[in-house]
C-alpha cells in the first residue's frame, strides 16, 4: 500500500501544505526562451526510443457475478413512502427519488442559536427584511442576520404560545395566540383579549383592502376590527364553518377562510361563498391558502394534500404525484416559479411537471413542517415542530457520502459511460457507478484490479478502463475484467493517466513515464527519450491533434508525433509541478499547477503545429491575480464559457474575456466553498476528480469524509446578489449600552416630543437591551449619569435617538449598524463615514460597528453603506445608499458662547493700559537702537576678526550639531506619534474627573440632608470612576515610560530585546508621528513577524532609532508619491517583515514609493547625502545607522526600482551573537 500512494498522493499532498512557505517567484508575463526540442527521427538514431510488439499475456477474466457474496453491492437512493411503509411509485410504476439523491445545504437554527423554542407555528418577513418566528410557548423570534432577540409577555406580549404573524400596512406586527392579540409597533405592544375578540384563540391574521384587520378564531368564525370594533362573522353568516386557521386577501381584494371541516370561503363584495369537497376540494379541512404570481390559489388542507383552484376548476396532488404528505399546512412560491408545500412527512417542491420531496435524510431539521418563508436574498426558511427552523440555500448542490451509497468518501476519479451511468474511482474502495437512482460498488471483490483508481476513460468499443494504484489497469466491457501490468509491458503498474486519440492509440501515463500503444507497437517514452518529467499526471489532445502531457516537477511536453516541445518556468510557465491540462472550445490551453495556472491561447496553440522553436506567451494566474488559491488540481470548461477549477478552496469559476490574441482578463470570478457557506471543501485529492457529466452537472471530489462527492447544477445554478437594505441598530455612549426608553425622562426628551414613555416600554426596552429590568434607583441613577444629554424621540424595533444632542463629557460614541442580509451576512461589506469627524470614507469593512472618540463640539452625521461582497474580490456587487444618523455635541463650559463673552469684555479692559506701556516702550527702544548704531561701525572690525578665528571651530562643530539634530528629530517624530496615543487616556482622566467632581458636590448636599443610602451609592459612583482614572492613568504611565526608552541620549546597556515588538512599537510611532505633521497623510501598512525569531541581546536605543529612521524614509517616500499620484489610483503601502535566518535574523522594510535611481544608490549610506528638500533631512540617518549595524557585525542592504512597480527595500541583519 505504501507503494500504491508513494507518488502522487505525496506529491501533491507536499505541493498543498508548502504552496504558502515557498518562496515568492518572479513569474515573467513574457520570457524570450523558446521551448527545448527533441524530434523523433533523432531519437530513433541515438537508439533512444523503444517500441515492441505489444502482446499482453492471456490474463485470467474475471466476471462480474450477479448473485451471491460477490456480486456488487446496490445501494438504492432514499425513495417516497406512504404512511405503511411501502414505496409510491408514478403512473409509470417509477418511484420518487427524494430530494436531490443526495444531502442538500440546509442550515439549521434551534434555541442553542438563540431561537426561543425549537417548536415554530409561523414566520413572517417584516419591511426591514429581518424574519419573525412564532413559537409554541416562548414568545416570538426576531433573527436579523446574526442574532435573535425573543418578545415574549415580558415584553409586553400577550400570550407566549404564537399562532399566527402578520404585518400590516403600516408595519405594525400583529402577533396571534391563545390569549389574545398584540400588535406591537416597535415601541409597545397593544393588547386584545379574548373578552374583546371573542375569542382567545387566534389561528389567522390578515387585513383587507380598506385595512381592517382579520382574526380567524377557534369558534366564532373570522372576526374584522377597524380599529374601533370587533365584527364577527360565522358560520351563521355564512362562513364554511366557525374555526377560521387561514386567511388570505388576494390580489383582487377578495378575502379568502380556511375553515377546519367547512372548506373554503370567499368573501367578495359582501357575500360569502364556500367550497367543498363536493366542488372538487380534495377535503374540507383547509389548513392554508396561497396565490402565487399567476393569480392562482393553492389550498392545503389536512389529510387531502394540496388542490389548485384555478378557472373555477379545483386539481388535487396527492402521495401518487409524488406530494411527500397528505398532511399539508403551507405553500410558498420560490423565486424561479417553483411552489413549496410544508407537510407533515417533509417539504414537498412542484415545479409544474413534478414534485421533489426533502427530509431530515437531506438535512432538514425535522420533517413536520409547519409554514415556510421567503427572505429578501430568495432563501426558504422551513419551520418545524420541534426541530427548529431550516434554511434551504438553494439546490444547486447536493452531496453524497457512503450513507447514500457511495463505495468511499475521498474520490480520485470520475467517468461517464455512453449510457449516461457516472463512474466514481475512490481511494481503496473500488469504484461506484450511479445511475441516478442507485449506486453499485465493483471492488477487487469482483475483479477489480485495485481499489484505488486514479484514473478511467471509456474507449471506442464503449469499454471502461480504470487505471489503479499498484495494481496496473482494469478493462471492463459490462460483463467481465481484463487486466494488464508491468508483466504484459506497462512501464509501471502506477497509473495516474489514460487516453486514447482520434487514431485510436492508447496513451498511458505511469510514473515511470507514458505507454503509447499503437498498431500492435508498445512504445515507451520517458525524460531519456522526449518527456519533461517522468511522472506523468495528465494527459491532453488538442484541437490540431498535439498530445500535452503534465508531468511533477518537469514541466509540460507538447508530442505531435514527430517532435517533443518541453515547456517549463524557463519558457514562462507559471511552475513545473504539472497537475491537469486541459483545452476550451475555442482551443485555448490551461494548465493546473501546484503554484498556479498558466493559460495559452489558441492562435499560439496554433502556431506551434507551424513552428516549433517560436517564443511562447504563457499568461500566468496565481492569487495576485484573483485566483483563490494556487494549488490547482482540476480544471474543466464549462458549456457557457467559463472555466471551472478545483484548488484547496473548493471549486471557483471564471470567466476568460479575451484583451488581444495573447492575454485574457478573469471576470465574474466566484468561489464555491465551505467559508461562503457552499458544501463544498477542498478538491485535493484527484487531478481527475472534477468533471463535467452531460446534462451540465459539474461533480467534484471533496476532501472531506462530511461533504464526499458533490453535484453541482451548474445550468440551473444563478448568482444572487441581493441588494443591501440598512439601518442603525445600536447608539453607546462612552462605551455603555444604554436603554433609550428609560433615559427619556423630563430632563431628555425635547419640549417638541415632551411625552413621556411609559413603564412598560422602558421595561420592554431593558429587557430587549441589557436582558434585565432595571430597579427604580438604577434607573435614576442612569438619568443622572447622563445627565444633559437630550433627544427628541426614539424610533421603534430598534431603539435610536432622534436629534440627539450630547454634552461635551458624553463624546465618545460608538453606533452598530447591519443589513438584511439573512442568509450570509459574513458577504456583506460596509463602508462609513462620519461627516465633520472624517476626511473620507472608512476602508472596506465586515465590521458592524463604528467607533469616534473625543468629538469635538459641533453637529455630525454618520452615513453607512452596504455592498453584497460576493464570494471573491471579482464578484462584488453595487454599494446601496447611504443611511445616516445625525447628532450634535456640545461644546465645553470654557468654549461656550458665554465664555466667549466674557473672554471679550476682559480683553477690552485691557487694552487701554497695554497701549499705553507699548508706546513707552517703542520710545525707549528707538533710543536704544541709536546709541547701537554709533557702536556698531567699531565692533564690526573685531567681530569680523573673531568670526574668522572661530570658522575652524565652528566646522569642527557642525558635524556634531547635525548628528543630535538628526537624533532630535528622530525624538520629535517619537513625541509626534506617542502624543496620538496618550491623547486617548489622557480625555478618559479629564472626562472622569470632571464628572467625579460634580458627585462630590451631590454627595456633600445629601450629607447635609442626611440621606446616607444616596451618599452610599454616589459614593460608589465615584469610586468606578477613580477606578477607571487609575486605569486610563496606568496606561498613559505606560506609554511615557516607552517613550523615555526610546528617547534616551545615553549609550544604554545591551539586553535581550523581543525585536518583534520594538519593531512594531516603531512602526506605529513612526506612522503616528509623520500623520500628526502632515493630516493630509494617509497610508496602509501591514506586517509579517516571524514569531520564532529569539531575543537579541541589543541597545534597544540603538535598534529602535535605526528602524524609525528607515520607517520614516519609507512613510517619506510613499506621501511623496501620493503627492504626485492625486487621482487615488495609486495606494501607498509600507511592509515591515522580521525573518529568523541562519545565525541571525532579517528585518526587512519595503515600500512602493517612487524608488532610488540607480546612479545614486551607491550614494545614501554616505554621510550627508540626502535625497530630500533642503530643511527635511541632515543626510546623517542612513549614515549613522549603517554604522551602528556594522557595530553589531550586521549588515544593511538596499534594493531598489524606479520603474513600475517601482518602490525600496532594506534589509537589516543581525547576528545571534555580535
Amino acid at each position: 500500500m505504501n507503494r500504491l500512494l508513494s507518488i502522487p498522493l505525496f506529491l501533491l499532498f507536499f505541493a498543498a501544505c508548502s504552496s504558502d512557505q515557498r518562496p515568492e517567484q518572479t513569474i515573467p508575463t513574457l520570457v524570450a526562451v523558446p521551448p527545448e526540442v527533441s524530434l523523433l527521427s533523432e531519437l530513433k538514431e541515438e537508439g533512444k526510443l523503444s517500441s515492441t510488439p505489444f502482446e499482453p499475456s492471456t490474463n485470467p477474466k474475471a466476471i462480474i457475478q450477479t448473485s451471491g457474496p460477490n456480486a456488487p453491492q446496490k445501494t438504492p437512493l432514499p425513495r417516497l413512502l406512504d404512511d405503511q411503509g411501502q414505496l409510491v411509485s408514478d403512473q409509470n410504476g417509477n418511484p420518487f427519488i427524494l430530494g436531490q439523491g443526495g444531502v442538500s445545504p440546509f442550515k439549521k437554527y434551534t434555541s442553542e442559536e438563540g431561537l426561543a423554542l425549537d417548536a415554530i407555528n409561523c414566520a413572517i418577513v417584516d419591511v426591514r427584511g429581518h424574519i419573525w418566528f412564532g413559537t409554541n410557548g416562548g414568545g416570538a423570534s426576531r433573527f436579523d442576520g446574526e442574532a435573535f432577540t425573543t418578545f415574549s409577555d415580558a415584553q409586553g406580549l400577550v400570550e407566549n404560545s404564537v399562532r399566527s404573524l402578520y404585518e400590516d400596512t403600516e408595519g405594525n406586527i400583529w402577533f396571534g395566540t391563545i390569549g389574545g392579540v398584540s400588535k406591537y409597533d416597535g415601541k409597545v405592544f397593544t393588547n386584545y383579549s379574548a373578552e374583546q375578540i371573542g375569542d382567545g384563540v387566534i389561528y389567522a391574521i390578515g387585513q383587507d383592502q380598506e385595512g381592517n384587520m382579520w382574526f380567524g378564531t377557534s369558534s366564532v368564525g373570522a372576526v374584522k376590527y377597524d380599529g374601533n370594533r370587533f365584527e364577527a362573522f360565522g358560520k351563521a353568516e355564512g362562513m364554511g364553518e366557525d374555526l377560521v386557521v387561514s386567511i388570505l386577501s388576494d390580489s383582487s381584494g377578495n378575502l379568502w377562510f380556511g375553515t377546519y371541516g367547512g372548506g373554503l370561503s370567499k368573501l367578495s363584495n359582501s357575500k360569502f361563498t364556500t367550497y367543498t369537497t363536493a366542488d372538487g376540494l380534495s377535503s374540507d379541512r383547509v389548513r392554508g391558502i396561497y396565490q402565487d404570481s399567476q393569480e392562482r390559489i393553492w389550498i392545503s388542507t389536512i389529510g387531502g394534500g394540496v388542490s389548485l383552484l384555478e378557472n373555477g376548476e379545483f386539481t388535487s396532488f396527492g402521495l401518487e404525484d409524488g406530494l411527500a404528505g397528505l398532511v399539508v399546512r403551507a405553500a410558498q412560491e420560490d423565486r424561479n416559479g417553483n411552489l413549496w408545500f410544508a407537510t407533515e412527512r417533509g417539504v414537498s417542491k412542484y415545479n409544474g411537471e413534478s414534485f421533489v420531496s426533502y427530509t431530515t435524510a437531506h438535512g432538514l431539521a425535522g420533517n413536520n413542517v409547519m409554514g415556510m418563508v421567503l427572505d429578501g436574498g430568495s432563501n426558504l426558511w422551513f419551520l418545524t415542530d420541534g426541530g427548529g427552523v431550516s434554511r434551504l440555500d438553494g439546490e444547486a448542490f447536493t452531496n453524497f457520502t457512503t450513507s447514500e451509497g457511495l463505495a468511499g468518501n475521498i474520490i480520485l476519479s470520475i467517468e461517464e459511460d455512453q449510457e449516461g451511468n457516472l463512474w466514481f474511482g475512490t481511494n481503496g474502495f473500488g469504484v461506484s457507478k450511479f445511475d441516478g437512482e442507485s449506486f453499485t460498488t465493483i471492488s477487487t471483490n469482483q475483479g477489480l484490479a485495485g481499489d484505488i483508481v486514479f484514473c478511467m476513460m471509456q474507449d471506442e468499443q464503449n469499454r471502461i478502463w480504470f487505471g489503479t494504484g499498484g495494481n496496473g489497469i482494469s478493462i471492463f466491457d459490462g460483463k467481465q475484467f481484463i487486466q494488464w501490468d508491468s508483466s504484459d509491458g506497462l512501464a509501471s503498474n502506477e497509473i495516474y493517466a489514460l487516453h486514447q486519440d482520434r487514431k485510436g492509440g492508447l496513451w498511458i501515463g505511469t510514473d515511470y513515464g507514458i505507454n503509447y500503444i499503437f498498431e500492435g507497437q508498445n512504445h515507451y517514452f520517458n525524460t531519456e527519450n522526449g518527456l519533461a518529467g517522468d511522472v506523468i499526471l495528465s494527459l491532453f489532445e488538442d484541437q490540431t491533434g498535439a498530445m500535452w502531457i503534465g508531468s511533477v516537477d518537469g514541466g509540460l511536453t507538447r508530442f505531435d508525433g514527430e517532435k517533443f516541445l518541453r515547456f517549463t518556468t524557463s519558457q514562462g510557465l507559471v511552475d513545473n509541478d504539472v497537475i491537469r491540462v486541459s483545452g476550451d472550445e475555442a482551443g485555448n490551453l490551461w494548465i493546473g499547477t501546484s503554484h498556479g495556472l498558466s493559460y495559452l491561447s489558441q492562435s499560439q496553440v496554433e502556431d506551434l503545429a507551424i513552428q516549433a522553436d517560436q517564443v511562447l506567451h504563457f499568461q500566468n494566474f496565481t492569487t495576485d491575480e484573483g485566483l483563490p488559491n494556487n494549488l490547482i488540481q482540476q480544471i474543466n470548461p464549462l458549456p457557457d464559457g467559463k472555466i471551472a477549477i478545483g484548488t484547496n478552496l473548493g471549486i471557483s469559476t471564471f470567466r476568460p474575456v479575451s484583451q488581444n490574441e495573447t492575454e485574457i482578463k478573469m471576470e465574474e470570478m466566484e468561489n464555491f466553498n465551505s467559508d461562503n457557506g457552499f458544501p463544498v471543501k477542498d478538491l485535493t485529492d484527484g487531478q481527475n476528480g472534477m468533471f463535467l457529466d452531460s446534462e451540465g452537472n459539474l461533480w467534484a471530489g471533496t476532501g472531506s469524509a462530511r461533504t464526499g462527492l458533490v453535484r453541482f447544477d451548474y445550468p440551473n445554478y444563478e448568482q444572487i446578489q441581493p441588494q443591501q437594505s440598512l439601518l442603525i441598530k445600536q447608539v453607546r455612549i462612552n462605551e455603555e449600552v444604554i436603554p433609550w426608553h428609560t433615559l427619556a425622562s423630563e430632563d431628555s426628551i425635547s419640549d417638541s416630543g415632551r411625552a413621556v414613555a411609559d413603564l412598560f416600554t422602558q421595561t420592554s426596552d431593558e429587557l430587549i437591551t441589557l436582558g434585565r429590568r432595571l430597579s427604580s434607583e438604577e434607573r435614576q441613577r442612569l438619568r443622572e449619569r447622563f445627565k444633559g444629554i437630550k433627544f427628541e424621540s426614539v424610533r421603534g424595533f430598534y431603539p435610536i435617538p432622534e436629534k440627539l444632542t450630547l454634552p461635551y463629557r458624553h463624546n465618545h460614541l460608538n453606533i452598530e449598524y447591519g443589513s438584511n442580509e439573512m442568509a450570509r451576512p459574513f458577504l456583506v461589506e460596509y463602508q462609513y463615514i462620519l461627516e465633520g469627524y472624517d476626511q473620507e470614507w472608512s476602508p472596506i469593512l465586515q465590521r458592524t460597528s463604528a467607533t469616534f472618540g473625543n468629538i469635538q463640539e459641533g453637529t455630525y452625521t454618520f452615513k453607512v453603506k452596504a455592498r453584497y461582497a460576493g464570494t471573491s474580490d471579482l464578484s462584488a456587487g453595487e454599494w446601496s445608499e447611504p443611511i445616516s444618523f445625525s447628532f450634535a455635541v456640545l461644546p465645553p463650559w470654557y468654549r461656550s458662547w458665554w465664555a466667549y463673552v466674557i473672554y471679550g469684555l476682559l480683553a477690552l479692559s485691557l487694552i487701554y493700559p497695554i497701549n499705553i506701556y507699548l508706546r513707552n516702550r517703542v520710545i525707549k527702544a528707538e533710543r536704544e537702537k541709536a546709541k547701537e548704531r554709533e557702536l556698531q561701525h567699531a565692533k564690526e572690525i573685531e567681530k569680523a576678526y573673531e568670526e574668522l578665528a572661530s570658522t575652524h571651530e565652528n566646522l569642527k562643530a557642525t558635524q556634531s550639531q547635525l548628528i543630535q539634530a538628526e537624533k532630535m528629530a528622530s525624538l520629535g517624530e517619537l513625541t509626534a506619534g506617542i502624543a496620538h496615543e496618550i491623547q486617548n487616556p489622557l480625555n478618559f482622566v479629564k472626562n472622569f474627573s470632571e464628572v467625579s467632581k460634580e458627585l462630590m458636590e451631590e454627595m456633600e448636599d445629601e450629607l447635609k440632608k442626611g440621606d446616607l443610602e444616596e451618599v452610599n451609592y454616589i459614593a460608589k459612583d465615584i469610586k468606578e470612576n477613580l477606578d477607571r482614572i487609575s486605569q486610563h492613568s496606568l496606561r498613559a504611565d505606560s506609554i511615557v515610560k516607552a517613550m523615555l526608552q526610546h528617547s534616551r541620549t545615553s549609550a544604554g546597556e545591551k539586553e535581550p530585546t523581543d525585536i518583534n515588538a520594538l519593531a512594531d512599537e516603531c512602526l506605529h510611532l513612526s506612522f503616528h508621528g509623520i500623520r500628526a505633521k502632515e493630516k493630509d497623510f494617509n497610508s496602509d501598512f501591514k506586517t509579517e513577524f516571524d514569531p520564532n525569531i529569539p531575543k537579541l541581546t541589543v541597545i534597544p536605543q540603538e535598534i529602535g532609532r535605526i528602524l524609525l529612521n528607515m520607517l520614516n524614509n519609507a512613510f517619506y517616500a510613499v506621501n511623496e508619491k501620493s503627492h504626485k499620484n492625486p487621482g487615488g489610483e495609486f495606494k501607498p503601502l509600507v511592509l515591515l517583515r522580521t525573518k529568523n535566518t541562519l545565525g541571525g535574523i532579517e528585518i526587512t522594510i519595503e515600500d512602493n514609493g517612487t524608488g532610488i535611481p540607480s546612479e545614486i544608490v551607491g550614494k545614501i549610506f554616505q554621510p550627508f547625502f540626502t535625497t530630500k528638500p533642503t530643511g527635511q533631512g541632515t543626510g546623517l540617518g542612513l549614515s549613522l545607522s549603517y554604522d551602528i549595524v556594522k557595530s553589531y557585525g550586521g549588515d544593511l542592504r538596499v534594493k531598489s526600482n524606479t520603474d513600475e512597480p517601482a518602490g525600496t527595500s532594506f534589509t537589516i541583519y543581525l547576528p545571534s551573537q555580535p
